[in-house]
């Protein structure tokens, strides 16, 4: 059974004509998948990896801009414009994914009207996502916003440990360090988290949602870590 959510959706023929150039592999924390402003020569639908949207700026600096787990599919807004990626892909936490020639997507595509609309739909989640994104970042409180992402990361991962430090979340939410650490805190304090180390325990699911921002229920498809 294929771990990645996208290509478990897909129906008989598709996934029977992937599937022998499907290649799983072990990706490794800071590894870049394709380049800012590269061709999307591959594929990538992570199973056991978490990977980021990265854009990086004239001056060196770069921003975190969106994250992906096992649910996902890496550069698809840029595969199906047959354009250059306008962000890097970047792995945050080791783990597997499989890899697949987006020549061989592109050949499918054109045969299988049913696979396009379903890349197509995933293009739009990822754009909701985006757009819920830059509302919350405006809107929302840290604390709030920490929870969400916790909840997003804890879903994507599969798993209620998660090894992201208080710098990758920093870097996702756009603050500095010592902003997320006091938010942080703030959950302790009401029992959803333990953090120590590099590691993040989440205590109680239940005490997230209650403090994430209302983002959690307009529209960001979170699986369950429990």
């Amino acid at each position: 059974m294929l771990r990645n959510q996208t290509l478990a959706s897909l129906n008989d023929a598709d996934l029977a004509a992937l599937r022998p150039h499907l290649s799983l592999r072990h990706v490794h924390r800071g590894e870049v998948l394709t380049d800012q402003g590269g061709e999307v020569a591959n594929i990538y639908f992570p199973t056991t990896a978490y990977v980021s949207n990265m854009v990086t700026f004239q001056d060196g600096r770069t921003a975190q801009t969106f994250i992906m787990g096992v649910e996902g599919v890496t550069g698809l807004a840029a595969f199906l414009a047959e354009a250059p990626c306008a962000w890097g892909i970047e792995v945050k936490v080791g783990g597997e994914v499989y890899q697949l020639p987006a020549a061989v997507l592109r050949r499918q595509i054109e045969i299988s009207p049913r696979l396009r609309q379903q890349l197509l739909r995933r293009v739009y989640d990822y754009q909701a996502q985006a757009a819920f994104a830059v509302g919350c970042a405006s809107l929302h409180s840290l604390m709030s916003r920490l929870a969400l992402y916790i909840l997003a990361s804890a879903g994507r991962l599969g798993a209620r440990e998660l090894r992201l430090t208080q710098q990758d979340f920093a870097a996702l939410l756009g603050v500095q360090r010592t902003t997320v650490s006091a938010a942080a805190s703030e959950l302790k304090a009401v029992g959803a988290i333990q953090y120590s180390r590099g590691v993040l325990r989440i205590c109680s699911r239940d005490a997230l949602i209650e403090q994430a921002c209302e983002c959690y229920h307009l529209g960001h498809p979170f699986q369950s870590a429990d």
